[in-house]
């Protein structure tokens, strides 16, 4: 999820994420491209050890992967899954973790024709559903009691972003929950006589708030941060379970999903590129730089930034209060939107963004898998998961039920899902991993003044605009 501002590692595409629960619900972009998988898996064959229980000789099996790794994670799938073998007398489902990762390990099951019955988390979504790797579920959806076609109780944006070329092919659960706040350290802004109760909305009125609560040593070097504007969600790349915060922020939509085009060449894109280096020139990237090698990003370590009291503001997600407790106990914060460009001040907007339960492409018993991901959007099933791992699930009246008062702050973020003015959608962008590694080449080459902000916008219209063609010449024949 995280990106370093280290200039080598940025070049060569990697990033640097920080541990933490939610890091295991939003892995970063895998280092192997989906496609440069897709190539390997034609050639692979895969075959799964299936160790079935005695409990499980009369019952049917279902295979049932998912992408989380961290310990909470696992054990939430694991006992999810044990409720859902309680409940179904005729089915068994046996549950492991994929690893290395989901892409390295499912494409090429795809591709050998031995895939799972249900696949969820830290999929490429968007890129299965152009290579067609993927069960459409309309049909279920449409005869189903428990979780109907466009069923109103889902968040609504859930189901535009499940839906690739006018089908479903999968449905958000597991974790779901809103991605973007404003998140400020009270006792900071109290110190540099700034009111928390009245933090700015727009990126213009906030560069003052950052100037002020910034402080350097007599070098030069930082000693504080007021807002780094690519810390945790603000450098997140979009996925299909994540919007692109930029885009949000500065009203443009980098990718048509109906026109299968880009829109990186868009005067708004150039002005969130503007906005980024000036918060960076105001110390110098290459302070930025050493201060990094200094702390880490994102809220879940009490050495990254935010919750060591080195930065004052960052852009994050619900997960943030929950971690604040642990990696900041003693520390006061506040929640609010999330900024925006000085158009759209006063203009509340979140993405709600989530990890679809898919059927892959060939799997032998969809009508049966449909069912585990039925119970994936039951309360019985949300309930084990939020309380074994703080994750969120997709249905409103159930949002209602969660009780927030164990983490201060994360009612902003429980409320903000029906108060927001916008809700928005998840890009379903066939080559978001490569997309995304082009969007912090744009950051590093413009806060570098290697390209201006118009330039770093142009080529990536040209470069990305190639590559999906590249890649899927078939859609545009």
């Amino acid at each position: 999820m995280g990106r370093s501002i280290t200039r080598r590692q940025v070049l060569i595409g990697s990033a640097v994420a920080a541990g933490g629960t939610l890091l295991a619900a939003c892995a970063p972009a895998p280092t192997t491209e989906v496609a440069e998988v897709a190539e390997v898996a034609e050639a692979t064959e895969v075959v799964e050890e299936k160790a079935v229980p005695a409990e499980a000789a009369d019952r049917l099996v279902l295979e049932f992967w998912w992408g989380w790794s961290g310990m909470t994670g696992m054990e939430a799938m694991e006992r999810v899954t044990e409720a859902f073998n309680a409940d179904n007398p005729d089915l068994f489902v046996l549950s492991t973790v994929a690893s290395p990762s989901m892409d390295e390990k499912l494409l090429p099951a795809v591709a050998a024709g031995n895939p799972p019955d249900v696949a969820v988390g830290n999929i490429a979504y968007s890129e299965y559903c152009a290579r067609a790797s993927l069960t459409a579920l309309d049909d279920y959806f449409e005869a189903s009691t428990i979780v109907t076609k466009g069923d109103a109780d889902i968040i609504s944006s859930l189901w535009t972003d499940a839906t690739w070329q006018g089908k479903i092919y999968g449905l958000a659960a597991c974790e779901v929950g809103p991605r973007i706040g404003l998140c400020a350290n009270v006792d900071l802004l109290e110190e540099a006589g700034l009111d928390p109760e009245n933090l700015p909305t727009t990126w213009d009125e906030m560069y003052d708030w950052h100037a002020t609560l910034t402080k350097l040593d007599d070098a030069g070097n930082v000693e504080v941060l007021g807002l780094d504007p690519l810390d945790a969600m603000g450098g997140r790349r979009p996925t299909s379970d994540t919007s692109f915060y930029w885009g949000d922020a500065y009203a443009f939509e980098y990718w048509d999903s109906d026109a299968l085009a880009y829109h990186w060449d868009d005067d708004a894109w150039v002005a969130a590129l503007y906005t980024i280096k000036k918060y960076y020139d105001l110390v110098g990237v290459e302070k930025i730089e050493g201060y990094r090698s200094s702390y880490g990003t994102w809220t879940q370590s009490p050495t990254a930034s935010f919750p060591a009291g080195v930065q004052a503001l960052v852009l994050n997600g619900y997960w943030t209060p929950g971690e604040l407790v642990h990696s900041a106990p003693d520390t006061r914060f506040v929640f609010t939107w999330a900024l925006n460009s000085g158009e759209r001040s006063g203009v509340k907007f979140q993405n709600v963004g989530g990890h679809p339960a898919t059927i892959p492409r060939g799997a032998a018993n969809p009508a049966q898998a449909f069912r585990l991901i039925e119970f994936l959007t039951t309360p019985a099933a949300m309930d084990i998961i939020v309380q074994t791992t703080g994750w969120l699930g997709p249905r409103l009246s159930w949002l209602e039920t969660v009780d927030a008062s164990a983490y201060p702050g994360l009612e902003f973020f429980l409320n903000s899902v029906v108060e927001a003015d916008e809700l928005k959608p998840c890009p379903l962008d066939p080559i978001c991993n490569f997309v995304g590694q082009q969007i912090s080449m744009a950051w590093d080459a413009v806060n570098y003044d290697e390209k201006t902000p118009e330039e770093a916008a142009a080529d990536m219209q040209v470069i990305c605009t190639e590559e999906l063609h590249s890649q899927f010449p078939e859609l545009f024949a």
